[in-house]
């Protein structure tokens, strides 16, 4: 049972993972830069815990912030490239930040351990290992994904209000012309930046939730693969629609996981699975067609179910 709760922490991560790409998908960019920031907040939030002392939250919620400032860092300067060229920016900051990671050495030595084991904090290209803040409060698996799935369900309502609001509209029109909305005067380059940056901020949150599960993490575990596998989750889930990242996320997490008994052939099948959806679901897995479409019926079923009144 320890391992699906595992499992379902990790998804949750790869949810939050999802909305810090949607968050800047909505308003046309593509990043491939969330590992950077996952990688990030992941350092921040085991350095906070393991060095500094700090209980879990507040260093998930200090990592957010870390991962928000290089965010700006990255995103001001690049911002105001268009399609593609922004893309490799992203690509080339996450990169350097995955080097910089690997490379990093900081922390005190340990008051016991084996030979080469004596180093508490990050050890260059050896990783960051020892980070025990679960083992050492007691907390289980089983409450870790009640945690990480609380932070979930606070980042879902914070995007469903977000959807209803003049801020979404602002972004989908900025997704689907520039000159158009600069030409009713929606400053473009500041919604970007702010969309850019709560992406920042998400991923940072997920990647010291990350840190935390796995209790070792080095610099290359945040490489390019993992950005291209958090814009997938958008993509086929659905980018149109909040509930397209959760979708995408849950179901790209779990379902490895369920044909692991065909061992070699599941990847081939997970495969064929994406092929096929991107075949027949171009526009991903739930539509903002849709989600209007399934808004629509239950209004309906709750007017039918409504009691009439005798004048």
């Amino acid at each position: 049972m320890s391992y699906w709760f595992t499992i379902a922490a990790l998804t949750g991560v790869n949810v939050l993972l999802a909305y810090s790409v949607y968050a800047s998908f909505m308003s046309g960019q593509v990043s491939i830069g969330q590992a950077a920031f996952f990688g990030v907040g992941a350092y921040v939030g085991a350095s906070l815990t393991v060095l500094a002392g700090f209980d879990l939250m507040s260093a998930v919620l200090v990592a957010g912030i870390a991962a928000a400032a290089a965010s700006v860092f990255v995103g001001v300067p690049t911002l105001r490239l268009k399609g593609y060229h922004f893309t490799i920016a992203t690509v080339a900051f996450a990169e350097a930040v995955r080097v910089i990671l690997h490379n990093t050495k900081y922390g005190r030595p340990r008051a016991s351990g084996n030979v080469g084991d004596q180093w508490l904090g990050p050890d260059g290209a050896t990783g960051f290992r020892h980070i025990g803040y679960l083992n050492d409060n007691g907390i289980s698996t089983g409450q870790y994904a009640v945690i990480v799935w609380s932070i979930v369900l606070v980042v879902v309502v914070a995007f469903f209000l977000v959807e209803r609001s003049r801020i979404a509209r602002i972004l989908r029109t900025i997704e689907e012309d520039e000159v158009v909305a600069r030409s009713i005067g929606v400053p473009v380059a500041r919604y970007k930046v702010i969309a850019f940056v709560c992406g920042g901020f998400i991923a940072g949150m997920s990647g010291a939730l990350y840190a935390h599960i796995l209790t070792f993490i080095s610099g290359n575990d945040f490489v390019i693969h993992l950005s291209t596998i958090a814009l997938a989750f958008v993509v086929i889930g659905g980018g149109q629609t909040m509930w397209g990242p959760l979708l995408g996320a849950v179901l790209l997490t779990v379902i490895p996981e369920i044909l692991r008994p065909i061992r070699e052939f599941r990847i081939e099948l997970f495969g064929l699975l994406i092929i096929l959806v991107m075949l027949f679901r171009p526009t991903g897995m739930i539509s903002a067609i849709t989600v209007r479409r399934w808004g629509s019926a239950l209004a309906a079923k709750a007017r039918a179910k409504r009691p009439t009144q005798a004048f």
